[in-house]
């Protein structure tokens, strides 16, 4: 008999809340860069203490790439609806490659905007992105 998964409503605040703590929720997270879809919750998070979800795709140096040229896209272009469309192509560009990770009977109506989209895969020695770079860039908006 496979195992249930238990799935954590964040709006009654009864999940799991030491630092480390992995588990569920019935919320569903979209990634803001690639639109993947994920449910994973990890508590902590460097600087504060709380919620936090990663995109599965995060450390893939397609999405580092992606993540960058929206970010330089937003920099430079000062029309909204050339903005949205540039963006837009961008995304479509990878869809492929967009892996979401979403385990039991999630609620996509609760979906929220995840809180992590960058992170560093040490052992991808062919990605020449960095979070410095990409710090650097969200800090110029």
């Amino acid at each position: 008999m496979p195992k249930k998964i238990v799935l954590y409503d964040l709006r009654k605040w009864d999940y799991p809340r030491r630092r480390g703590d992995v588990f569920r929720s019935l919320q569903v997270f979209k990634c803001p860069v690639c639109g993947a879809l994920s449910n994973l919750v990890i508590m902590g998070g460097h600087p504060g203490y709380g919620v936090r979800v990663i995109c599965p795709s995060s450390s893939a140096c397609w999405h580092h790439e992606l993540e960058f040229n929206i970010k330089k896209l937003k920099l430079t272009e000062n029309e909204p609806v050339k903005l949205h469309s540039a963006i837009g192509e961008l995304r479509i560009q990878c869809r492929e490659k967009v892996k979401s990770d979403l385990v039991g009977e999630y609620d996509l109506s609760l979906k929220r905007t995840m809180t992590n989209t960058f992170s560093t895969d040490r052992n991808n020695r062919d990605c020449t992105h960095d979070i410095l770079t990409m710090m650097f860039l969200g800090s110029l908006k």
